[in-house]
């Protein structure tokens, strides 16, 4: 599991994602139905077995088969991910000419989230290598990322929000707009080879946009939205990613369901490629094949299945949703010896929890698990939206349970912390009088504003109030973010 990673690449991470997801809400709104084609480039969750992937796109339409890489930026460049000497990471592989890269500006909103901007700009992987000539090689990146480095192209991104005045051969003459420490002002942007991407009248806003670059031009998307896509042509190429990429669009699309099936399990029973077999039994177990069922079950129980390809079928089974199939499987993995130690069983409840299947009862039984990773994949997998029966034995668990049980179980409800835990509570606390203090101790942790306003006039508040002075959020040192800065600093104590 991932929960000993570098904070900060939890939040390089978190960025991408944001950038992924605003990628694709734009791309929804023109009319793309996109996908994600590479797995998690749309989440934040980190796990610690690395599946050895195709090298694929980001995203891609399950309508048109536009594909896309997304890169999201803190500080907006035309840059990609190089490594010169390794073919399976060069900033290309796997790309064709009409692939497309999408750039996309994210800020820091100062309390650890990033904020993304409306549009990503895009640009045709053909255009970049046209270019890549133009493009300067940074220094290598830190150990744990190998030998990769940045590849950044030539371009001009305006640090303030303006209008263009005048588009020459030498130049863009530009009007930055008053704020609220700047007046209004002119200024201009040498060309300098540069091509513009603006003309005369248009606006532009801080940080989130190219007004000139070395690539030819930026990519218009309404000349990719109109194209059609024909997956089934695509399963016999002899490309693996575009037969990955046709496998995987197919239970997101229209066609008609038998031959969607036939062509899947057609390639299921021909297909040497594992990472495609196991997508292409994703994508008909999606559609009802029980060879797909069979096929996703070999990957996991098969004598000779490997750790990575088992881990990869979990996470699948957690993307195809709650059909008895699926949460069957999740269950029998992990309650399972033989997966004892191993982070497929925390994938398994993960993927019964709030990332996947909403099972909440079946997180139940984990909670307290004697592996520590395991518990801890349970009680993250709640969330708000846990049902009242749920939250009615996590009660019975506080009250009745031992120590082990009844710290999981707090650490739950507080987690969960809506308007049906807080009565559970209170309803517990008026009919246990001798069980009332693991019922505090969670009450006291939970949200101070919350808790006041149910509780106000109740007996129970002025027991509380101590406790909610100190509760997440509460005051300036109770953030999450200061509790971390804090625990930081005093492990600094040698002298």
């Amino acid at each position: 599991m991932g929960f000993k990673a570098d904070t900060s690449f939890l939040r390089f991470l978190s960025m991408g994602a944001i950038g992924v997801r605003q990628t694709m809400h734009q791309l929804e709104g023109l009319g793309f139905k996109p996908i994600e084609l590479e797995r998690y480039c749309a989440s934040n969750k980190i796990w610690s077995t690395k599946v050895k992937r195709l090298r694929l796109p980001d995203l891609m339409c399950v309508k048109t088969g536009l594909r896309l890489e997304v890169r999201a930026k803190s500080d907006l460049k035309i840059r990609m991910s190089d490594a010169p000497n390794n073919p399976d990471r060069v900033w290309d592989a796997g790309l064709q000419d009409d692939d497309l890269a999408a750039f996309i500006a994210c800020f820091d909103n100062g309390n650890g989230f990033f904020t993304p901007a409306d549009e990503a700009s895009f640009f045709r992987i053909g255009d970049l290598r046209a270019t890549v000539d133009q493009s300067k090689l940074g220094p290598p990146k830190s150990a744990s990322e190998g030998a990769e480095r940045d590849r950044t192209w030539p371009a001009s991104i305006p640090k303030r929000d303006g209008h263009v005045l005048e588009v020459t051969e030498q130049r863009i003459a530009c009007e930055m707009f008053a704020n609220d420490e700047q007046a209004a002002r002119k200024q201009s942007y040498p060309l300098k080879g540069k091509i513009p991407y603006v003309s005369a009248g248009d606006v532009f806003k801080a940080g989130s946009c190219f007004i000139s670059g070395a690539p030819s031009s930026m990519a218009d998307l309404s000349a990719y939205v109109n194209q059609s896509y024909d997956p089934f042509a695509a399963l016999t190429s002899d490309n693996a990613v575009d037969r990955y990429a046709a496998s995987k669009s197919l239970p997101y699309r229209d066609d008609p369901r038998a031959n969607a099936i036939s062509a899947l399990e057609q390639l299921i029973g021909t297909e040497e490629e594992q990472r495609i077999k196991l997508e292409a039994a994703g994508s008909a177990t999606a559609l009802g094949s029980a060879l797909g069922q069979d096929t996703i079950s070999e990957f996991i129980w098969g004598a000779e299945a490997i750790h990575e390809m088992r881990m990869e079928a979990v996470l699948i089974l957690t993307e195809l949703g709650d059909g008895g199939f699926t949460r069957d499987l999740l269950k029998a993995i992990a309650a399972h010896p033989d997966f004892a130690q191993n982070e497929v069983r925390q994938a398994a409840v993960w993927g019964l929890g709030k990332a996947g299947l909403k099972s909440y009862d079946d997180l139940l039984p984990y909670i307290a698990d004697a592996e520590e990773n395991m518990a801890l994949h349970a009680i993250a997998g709640f969330d708000e939206n846990t049902p009242q029966n749920v939250i009615d034995d996590l009660v019975g668990m506080l009250i009745g349970g031992d120590t082990r049980i009844s710290s999981a179980a707090s650490e739950t409800l507080r987690i969960i912390s809506n308007q049906n835990v807080l009565t559970s509570l209170m309803q517990a606390y008026d009919a246990h009088a001798d069980k009332r203090g693991w019922i505090l101790a969670t009450l006291g942790r939970m949200s101070p504003d919350l808790v006041r306003a149910e509780l106000q006039g109740h007996e129970a508040l002025a027991l509380l109030e101590p406790m909610l002075l100190c509760a997440p959020g509460s005051n300036w040192l109770s953030s999450e973010q200061m509790t971390t800065d804090i625990s930081f600093l005093l492990k600094q104590n040698i002298s």
